[in-house]
């Protein structure tokens, strides 16, 4: 959100780019002020109300019935409809346990604890899918990085670019195939497709250059050097390109 207001933005992102992302952040900014000021203002511009105006805007249903069949769209659309009807009922202090209104801002930190403690103390058997972003911070024992291509990890971006613009885009990407594969504590399995099909063509796929980076080899075959080279090696080799500073 800060980025996108800050100076010389204009000169980085196209018109095209840049006018789609302030207008997001535009949105978001006006739901939040209302939902500050929404239990401070009466003729009924309260949680629910605002809850209702966002809902049109981003006009979730119309999404629904388009993303899905109509059977599937309906089911889902209902369980937004007893979700928000259940937020509204907490806004007016009607619910059990709340003797008072609440703005949205509390009703969404209230729903985030909910969260937070749900199952804090549980470690489920199942996998769990994951962004590369969202899985900061986090470890489990064994991961699997799906996907690793060049297109995909480091994505193809913007090919007009500027050749500085490149380089530092694939310093920050290199720097998440770290965060991935430092999530894994036992196992970690990093795999690409050969081929992807795209709607009636297949186009084939080239190995991310990180893999080469980190002297992964295909499989189990042997790798080039003489003497054979360990998981820490490969870690410390991609490590060591992340320290290396940057041409003046």
């Amino acid at each position: 959100m800060e980025a996108a207001y800050k100076g010389g933005l204009e000169a980085r992102l196209s018109e095209r780019q840049l006018n789609p992302l302030r207008e997001f952040c535009e949105f978001i900014q006006q739901l939040e002020a209302r939902a500050m000021r929404a239990d401070q203002i009466s003729g009924g511009d309260h949680a629910g109300a605002v809850l209702d105006d966002m809902m049109k805007a981003i006009d979730y249903e119309q999404y629904l019935y388009n993303a899905f069949d109509d059977k599937q769209a309906q089911e889902k659309w209902q369980n937004v409809l007893d979700f928000t009807g259940w937020l509204k009922e907490k806004g007016r202090g009607g619910a059990q346990g709340v003797s008072e209104e609440k703005s949205l801002l509390e009703l969404t930190q209230m729903v985030a604890l909910m969260s937070m403690l749900e199952g804090r103390d549980e470690a489920p058997d199942a996998v769990r899918l994951s962004t590369l972003h969202a899985a900061k911070g986090l470890e489990f024992g064994h991961v699997f990085m799906v996907g690793v291509e060049e297109g995909i990890l480091p994505h193809k971006g913007d090919p007009d670019a500027p050749p500085e613009s490149f380089a530092q885009r694939i310093e920050e990407e290199r720097r998440l195939m770290y965060v991935g594969i430092t999530r894994a504590q036992r196992s970690l399995t990093v795999t690409w497709c050969k081929q992807r099909k795209r709607v009636r063509d297949s186009t084939p796929c080239e190995p991310s250059r990180f893999i080469q980076e980190m002297q992964l080899a295909e499989g189990n075959a042997p790798l080039p050097e003489d003497a054979p080279i360990t998981p820490q090696d490969r870690l410390a080799n991609l490590k060591a390109l992340l320290q290396t500073p940057k041409a003046a």
